[in-house]
């Protein structure tokens, strides 16, 4: 069996210390089913490790015959409509998969194969939730706007309909969050807070943003939705775990929590290579550093990608990124990208919301993902333009 795996979802023995998270998402989530659950925000950077505590909520669930765990990934969906049809589909899929009421699907394929107009004409025949799906899909159909509220609201239909209950979770629910703004999500928390069928669990890698959806007064979910923290690991995690899957002695494991900062989906990299180059041999520092290389090399388009995405917002962002891991204080980055000290704050406030900067101390910032720090750090040195008067989000 491989000792290590990445690049999805990771349960079982690849679930490295995230067992009491796991039994608190687990609490709430049964909570549901007398009333006392807590919508949850599980708040983490990326690669923390929040989609697999998801997936291992689902495997733990899986026992209770009344609970219906829905998982959607929010981040990139391009439009309202689209999240819509993707969460009633989600929502459907999982009642069928897990009460095995194969029934109820055949009956909506049934029905969709029928006119419009006939469809409609018997939506007062059939189930509520149904119904209530049949003209989700109608709507789409015909391009009609906010359809999402609806979609949201199906889920609490089969639940009335079926005697069952939800938990949804809505992974990277910060990236649609701040897309669509703050009218968006007031309308959800005006909806979800009326259910009695389903919780809710929000994630996001954008920190300060969901920090502020939970802690901020003028935020519609102000002290309204219990919060899980997830960190990087602690060292001593990472050396047993790496330890005892791999022939490496101390000064290489304390190399190799430095380098990949604890964070798991790193840990489980960097262990993967290690173990597919060396296999039983002795890891030197030599071969930790070569397997590293490796990584940042298999990183290269996603980081490209990460470091395009800002600079398509603002080349001033992509400046600010590529200054950081050479100086670290406000001063010498706007020296660095020619640009005013004074306009800076606005732009590192947008970058430590969405989680790519965090603060150190007054004026002094770095990138929290140390190993895409060391990538950006090993970039030629970049050719800056001069500031333009571009303005910051």
């Amino acid at each position: 069996m491989e000792p290590f795996k990445y690049g999805k979802p990771v349960t079982g023995r690849y679930f490295i210390n995230r067992e009491e998270e796991l039994d608190r998402l687990y609490q709430v989530a049964c909570g549901v089913k007398n009333g006392s659950e807590v919508n949850t925000a599980l708040i983490g950077l990326r690669r923390t490790g929040k989609t697999s505590l998801l997936h291992n909520l689902i495997e733990r669930l899986e026992e209770d015959k009344e609970i219906i765990p829905v998982f959607l990934d929010c981040y990139g969906i391009p439009s309202q409509n689209t999240f819509s049809k993707l969460l009633t589909e989600r929502v459907k899929d999982a009642y069928v998969k897990k009460t095995k009421d194969m029934g109820y699907g055949e009956r909506i394929k049934g029905l969709l194969k029928k006119k419009t107009s006939e469809i409609l004409s018997k939506t007062s025949e059939i189930e509520v939730s149904i119904s209530h799906y049949l003209s989700i899909r109608v709507g789409l159909q015909e391009g009609k706007e906010d359809l999402w509220e609806d979609s949201l609201k199906y889920a609490e239909k089969i639940g009335e309909d079926k005697d069952v209950f939800f938990v949804m979770m809505l992974d990277e629910f910060s990236d649609i969050g701040m897309r669509w703004g703050e009218n968006f999500v007031k309308r959800i928390r005006a909806i979800i807070q009326h259910q009695s069928r389903c919780m809710y669990i929000l994630t996001g890698s954008a920190v300060t943003y969901m920090t502020e959806l939970v802690e901020s007064e003028s935020s519609p979910f102000y002290r309204q939705l219990n919060t899980i923290k997830l960190d990087e690991l602690p060292s001593d995690v990472v050396r047993s775990f790496v330890g005892e899957r791999l022939d490496i002695g101390e000064k290489e494991l304390d190399r190799f929590v430095e380098i990949t900062g604890g964070l798991p989906d790193y840990t489980q990299r960097l262990g993967y290579i290690l173990y597919h180059k060396y296999g039983e041999e002795k890891i030197s520092m030599e071969k930790l550093h070569d397997a590293y290389d490796e990584m940042l090399d298999n990183l290269e388009m996603e980081f490209k990608e990460t470091l395009n995405r800002f600079n398509q917002r603002s080349g001033v962002y992509g400046d600010i990124i590529l200054s950081l891991p050479h100086h670290e204080r406000i001063s010498r980055i706007a020296e660095e990208i020619n640009m005013p000290q004074s306009a800076l704050p606005n732009y590192m406030k947008y970058l430590m919301r969405v989680g790519i900067v965090k603060k150190k101390e007054r004026g002094v910032y770095r990138l929290t993902d140390p190993v895409f720090n060391d990538w950006v750090e090993r970039l030629e040195e970049p050719t800056m333009v001069p500031y333009g008067g571009a303005s910051p989000a």
